[in-house]
């Protein structure tokens, strides 16, 4: 199943699950998934998982992980989140993986469950004092309930989160395939072998997927010309900026900056998830 990088336009979400197949992917914030009712099945770091009403799954950043089957009545509650919207675990997801990621319903304390329901059922904003509590609340529950493993190891999990966490933090700078091998310790064709078999995806086109995220990002700021948006991301010159923006976007740089300004926001009009390697659309 071939792997691509999710570039969400929130940094947090509470609401519905997602309701059909959503495929391989990877982003740079904590995905929880509580089914309530039907069956879900998951894949999260190369390993398969059945989901049935009361289970909660929970992606750490950089983990692989896709919706491969939901039954028809498959409904629950989905929330995004960085890793800094509380503080107290933001060491845990960032330097731990759990042994097993999901947390099956008998093991879900009332606490929990008190704070799935008031999630699901109370209808202010993402940002409201209340639903943050009762997410710190679910979340605490959830942490406490599990085993973690460092991400330091050497097991094929650990090096997976390594190498996105690598290639995350250099992709703006003259990173190579070679160049990555030899930060993480590894050989070249050990990573080849892991991008091609593995996650069915070029190393390039992942980097670039990356770059023009940041490019998306900083186009929200009035005072950055696309030069220097083109430099600050890693391109050499605007020509190569541009195609490579084209290409994962659809739209020219100076375009996809004037919506931006003009909306205040994420650029609506991006191509569907077909032509897109980025961003296929997601209602969660």
């Amino acid at each position: 199943m071939k792997l691509f990088y999710e570039t969400r336009s929130e940094n947090l979400f509470i609401g519905g699950m997602t309701g059909y197949p959503f495929p391989l992917h990877v982003h740079e914030i904590v995905e929880l998934a509580c089914v309530l009712h039907g069956e879900v099945s998951m894949q999260i770091d190369g390993q398969a998982y059945e989901l049935y009403p009361g289970d909660i799954a929970i992606a750490f950043p950089l983990t692989p992980h896709s919706f491969d089957r939901l039954s028809p009545d498959a409904s629950g509650l989905a929330a995004f989140f960085l890793t800094d919207t509380f503080p107290q675990f933001t060491g845990t997801f960032l330097s731990a993986l759990p042994e097993t990621p999901v947390l099956r319903g008998d093991r879900v304390n009332a606490d929990a469950r008190l704070a799935i329901d008031r999630l699901v059922n109370d209808p202010e904003g993402d940002a409201s004092p209340s639903r943050l509590a009762f997410l710190h609340l679910l979340i605490a529950n959830v942490l406490s309930q599990l085993r973690f493993r460092s991400t330091d190891g050497c097991n094929e999990q650990g090096l997976t989160y390594r190498v996105f966490k690598y290639i995350f933090d250099h992709a703006c700078e003259d990173i190579t395939l070679d160049s990555a091998a030899r930060g993480l310790g590894i050989s070249q064709s050990h990573l080849s072998h892991l991008f091609s078999q593995r996650f069915h995806i070029n190393f390039r086109r992942f980097v670039n997927a990356i770059r023009i995220d940041r490019a998306k990002m900083l186009m929200r700021d009035p005072r950055m010309t696309l030069t220097s948006i083109c430099y600050s991301c890693g391109y050499e010159n605007i020509r190569t900026f541009r195609r490579a923006f084209v290409r994962e976007t659809g739209a020219l740089p100076s375009e996809y900056q004037l919506r931006q300004r003009e909306t205040g926001g994420p650029d609506s009009a991006e191509p569907p998830a077909s032509e897109s390697f980025t961003n296929p659309v997601r209602r969660s």
